[in-house]
């Protein structure tokens, strides 16, 4: 038996004990709802970077999707592929049943944080464009 040596690179900083998730790949959450006169008519499911809160990704449930357990809905959140090695964040679900009535529930007021680490993909622009600056031509 021979043993094959692999060279590692060190992979970026990750945040210990966190859900891990490759740029890319998806995270599939269970969000448990209940609305006892029309149903449930829409989930969404908001993520984003934590360092840069415009890199988002969203999900969500709608009838004729895969059929609640228990009141429990299946949301499939795309990561992207330009996403970085960083800290991702749920921040917010947003609920409507079937007549139209809303709330959108929000992380650390509504429901406890939850978060999970996304690994870049080597290769991969991550980096989003700078503002120089801005001025005012004259007429």
């Amino acid at each position: 038996m021979t043993k094959k040596i692999v060279s590692l690179e060190p992979l970026p900083m990750m945040e210990e004990g966190l859900l891990r998730v490759r740029a890319g790949e998806a995270i599939v959450l269970s969000i448990g709802a209940l609305d006892r006169q029309t149903g449930i008519a829409e989930i969404r499911a908001v993520c984003r970077s934590r360092e840069n809160h415009d890199l988002v990704a969203t999900g969500g449930w709608k009838p004729g999707d895969s059929a609640p357990l228990e009141h429990y809905y299946s949301v499939r959140i795309s990561i992207p592929t330009s996403s970085p090695t960083v800290v991702w964040e749920l921040k917010s679900i947003l609920l409507q049943d079937g007549q139209g009535n809303r709330r959108t529930y929000t992380a650390g007021r509504d429901y406890d944080e939850f978060l999970f680490q996304v690994e870049g993909l080597e290769g991969v622009d991550s980096t989003p464009p700078r503002l120089l600056g801005i001025r005012v031509d004259p007429t």
